[in-house]
């Protein structure tokens, strides 16, 4: 009996290799929708197909109720990887943050102003009531973007805040604007024909990144396989979405909840405006541009925006091009490092 204790810390040593692999190889993917959005479907395509596995790494996926509220959790130790706003992403680095951007496989700001068909230009946003979640989300900042562009004093319209879902508010009138994405946009018009896009934030600002999967340096430096083959996975995972069709349209089906004739109808608009990035989506263009815009409307302080290293690490996206070649098609070429 007094060789058990022995016996055990045995087994115990000899389990802990096993779980600390399990554990060293598991992510955690914080989303930023739930449902998600169309456009952000290729890390649950990579997910559900296998893609993930077929290279070694288990992720799990974790929705929450906006991108900066995963960046927030991702950086507070939650998460391992934050699919979060680019722009929330260098406001944090500049104030300190040890986060790097590993990837962005949606480059383009795909979303819309649609509004009632009272408002026909930009111009006529004076006065009206405006959509937006919260001060500083999503919305807001988008909605703020077509108000500069438009000339518009923030001052001269009046912000309502409504719920993240914010169809509903549009359709029955409690707002004249809502920033949504695609498939958002074509349930809304079903029900509110008059229904239209005003802005379309990839042509008003088409040098501004969207969302970035982004990590802590520490996880960085203790995941750093797992990392590897979750960029490589998910590289391919949007790569597929200009490739294939009829593969992965069900998993958007499945993983949205619209029906398929939105879900079909939304994929080939996006196809079509090379919505997604099928190599790194971190163009030193695209990435300082960013950084510099936040620093022109005050999100930065003047003076501190970093770096393109600063808040770019290429270590995984460079070793996954190099690996499964630079991306020219067939759809549409994009940019890498």
């Amino acid at each position: 009996m007094r060789k058990l204790p022995a016996v055990l810390t045995v087994l115990a040593a000899l389990a802990l290799p096993g779980a600390a692999f399990a554990q060293a190889n598991k992510l955690v993917v914080g989303m930023p929708t739930t449902p998600p959005n169309v456009v952000h479907m290729p890390v649950l395509i990579a997910k559900d197909l296998g893609i993930y596995k077929k290279y070694g790494v288990d992720v799990e996926t974790v929705a929450l109720d906006g991108g900066v509220k995963v960046f927030r959790a991702m950086l507070a130790g939650n998460l391992d990887i934050a699919q979060a706003p680019g722009a929330t992403t260098m406001v944090a680095i500049s104030k300190g943050s040890q986060v790097k951007a590993l990837l962005a496989t949606l480059s383009k700001f795909e979303a819309s102003m649609v509004v009632h068909d009272n408002i026909k230009t930009m111009a006529d946003l004076k006065g009206k009531r405006i959509g937006i979640q919260q001060p500083g989300g999503f919305a807001d900042i988008l909605s703020k973007a077509v108000l500069r562009a438009a000339k518009v004093n923030p001052k001269d319209v009046n912000f309502v805040t409504i719920a993240t879902e914010d169809v509903p508010a549009l359709v029955a009138d409690q707002v004249d604007t809502a920033i949504l994405h695609v498939e958002q946009e074509m349930q809304a018009k079903e029900k509110v024909p008059s229904l239209h896009a005003i802005a379309r934030m990839w042509e008003l600002q088409p040098k501004q990144l969207y969302t970035v999967y982004s990590a802590r340096e520490d996880t960085i430096k203790n995941k750093g396989p797992a990392l590897e083959a979750f960029v490589k996975g998910t590289i391919e995972a949007a790569r597929l979405l200009y490739t294939d069709k009829a593969k992965v349209l069900p998993v958007i089906v499945k993983e949205t909840g619209y029906p398929e004739k939105i879900v079909s109808e939304t994929y080939d608009y996006l196809v079509k405006n090379c919505i997604w990035d099928a190599n790194t989506g971190l163009s030193p263009e695209r990435v300082n541009f960013t950084a510099n815009l936040m620093e022109k409307v005050g999100n930065i302080e003047k003076g501190k925006v970093p770096s393109y290293d600063q808040i770019v690490d290429k270590t995984f996206a460079e070793k996954a091009i190099k690996e499964l070649g630079e991306w020219k098609g067939p759809v549409c070429p994009t940019a890498v490092f």
